[in-house]
C-alpha cells in the first residue's frame, strides 16, 4: 500500500483560514494597545512635570515658581535634579508648556508640536 506525503490542498486552505481568523482578532488588540501606552505615558510625565514644579517651589528660599517658559525649561526641564535621565518626551508629538498666571502655575498637557 501507497502511503501519502504532504499535505492536501483543502488542509493549507483550512490553516491559512485559521490564521487569518486569529490574526483578525489579534491586530486590532495591539493597535488600541499602542494607543494607550501612549496616553499613559503622557499622563506619567505630565504628573512627574507638575511633582518637578513643587519641588522647585519648595526647593526655592521664597517659595517661588519660574517666572515664564524659559525659565521652566532651564530650572526644571533642562534640570539633572529634577529629570536626571533628560527630560520628559511627549508621546503625541507635542510639547510640554508652562503656564503662570497670577497665585496658579500648571503645565499645560498638549500645546503645538515642538
Amino acid at each position: 500500500m501507497k502511503t501519502k506525503k504532504g499535505f492536501t490542498l483543502v488542509e493549507l486552505l483550512l490553516v491559512v483560514l485559521i490564521i487569518s481568523v486569529l490574526a483578525s482578532i489579534v491586530v486590532p488588540r495591539m493597535s488600541g494597545a499602542a494607543a494607550g501606552a501612549a496616553n499613559a505615558k503622557d499622563e506619567a510625565n505630565w504628573a512627574n512635570l507638575v511633582r518637578a514644579l513643587e519641588l522647585y517651589a519648595s526647593n526655592n528660599n521664597n517659595g517661588s515658581y519660574p517666572a515664564d517658559q524659559s525659565a521652566f525649561d532651564n530650572g526644571i526641564l533642562k534640570s539633572k535634579t529634577y529629570f536626571p535621565h533628560g527630560e520628559p518626551v511627549c508621546p503625541h508629538g507635542a510639547s510640554y508648556v508652562y503656564v503662570a498666571t497670577a497665585g496658579q502655575q500648571t503645565v499645560t498637557k498638549h500645546a503645538a508640536g515642538k
